[in-house]
């Protein structure tokens, strides 16, 4: 698991954000889940390989062999007085093809839990009221928590995989397809993508900041506009900005974050910058070093050379655009776009 995902990971631990995540997320910004109500929860599941046929199953228990062990990546317990329910987070920083049936085996693995805690319990309890109940040791007035998973992609690409069981099915030819695809018992999976997300006040903790800048990381112009309206990014604390520089990809933070604390939090728009700069100046040196006609060829962008040759001593644009063969309205654009 890269930096990215263990810094978003991190951060949803947290009961605050997480109740956030799935009140901003699934229930448009309503106060559905409450922080307080949230208690941590075991992440495995251990999936058994049972050697016996159905018959001796209950004969036979201890020759069940643990297969496998699976992990969640978060999973939390809500509980609201006699209400019991069970909150999941499954992150993803690239699309993964296979999502709707990974949740859908991560939630059955969850209720095969429940099932199998409640058939210890009954067996402790009174005789079963019919031999129906004996038979399954679960009776028929027992009742499972019911289990919410969310898929949280924060990748920059577009999510282009499934969003439900249903999309990965191949149901047949044109004629079959639609009587069989009514029949199919579909599993949707609730899915959160940041940069579908387009109304952020929805979220009333640091998501609103974490996931508000995301959406611009390949957009230099937009972030630049957005950082400028948003003073909050000037004084983040220092978990949100820790973790706005993991996937934010902020080395110049990250490497040196005391650097951009100030008295009212962490500069975050400062340590952009400076990493934008670092960015340019690494383009320009590579292409002076090889002739600045070359260096162009070899894709120094334009507005690196802008930079370097301000960052020189020279002011007026006329004489910038000869230094860096371009128009002065491309020069007059570049430092109205980045503020030299």
């Amino acid at each position: 698991m890269g930096m990215e995902n263990d810094a978003m990971l991190d951060f949803l631990r947290d009961d605050r954000r997480f109740a956030d995540l799935f009140n901003g997320g699934l229930f448009d910004g309503e106060c559905v889940v409450v922080a307080s109500e949230l208690q941590e929860a075991g992440e495995n599941y251990t999936q058994y390989r049972d050697e016996s046929n159905d018959v001796q199953k209950k004969h036979k228990r201890k020759q069940r062999k643990p297969s496998v062990t699976r992990t969640r990546d978060i999973k939390k317990r809500l509980k609201s007085g006699a209400e019991l329910r069970i909150l999941a987070v499954e992150e993803q920083s690239i699309v993964d093809y296979t999502m709707p049936w990974r949740c859908m085996n991560y939630d059955a693995l969850e209720y095969g839990r429940q099932v199998r805690n409640r058939q210890r319990e009954n067996e402790s309890i009174v005789p079963y009221e019919s031999e129906k109940e004996r038979l399954c040791r679960f009776r028929k007035t027992d009742r499972l928590s019911p289990v919410y998973t969310v898929c949280l992609y924060h990748g920059a690409e577009i999510w282009d995989g499934a969003r439900s069981l249903q999309e990965m099915i191949e149901f047949g030819s044109d004629n079959e397809k639609t009587m069989w695809e009514q029949k199919f018992s579909d599993y949707r999976m609730q899915l959160i993508c940041v940069n579908e997300l387009r109304d952020f006040t929805k979220f009333t903790t640091e998501l609103k900041e974490l996931f508000g800048i995301m959406a611009f990381r390949r957009d230099k112009q937009g972030m630049k506009r957005f950082l400028e309206e948003h003073d909050e990014y000037k004084r983040l604390n220092g978990e949100t900005a820790r973790a706005i520089g993991a996937v934010m990809g902020v080395s110049t933070f990250m490497e040196n974050d005391e650097r951009f604390k100030t008295k009212g939090g962490y500069d975050m728009c400062q340590a952009i910058k400076e990493m934008w700069m670092d960015g340019w100046n690494d383009g320009v040196n590579e292409g002076i070093s090889q002739g600045i006609s070359q260096g162009i060829s070899r894709g120094v962008n334009l507005s690196a050379l802008v930079f370097r040759t301000i960052n020189s001593g020279f002011t007026d644009n006329w004489q910038i655009a000869e230094l860096c063969e371009c128009t002065v309205d491309d020069v007059v654009e570049i430092r109205t776009v980045f503020g030299i």
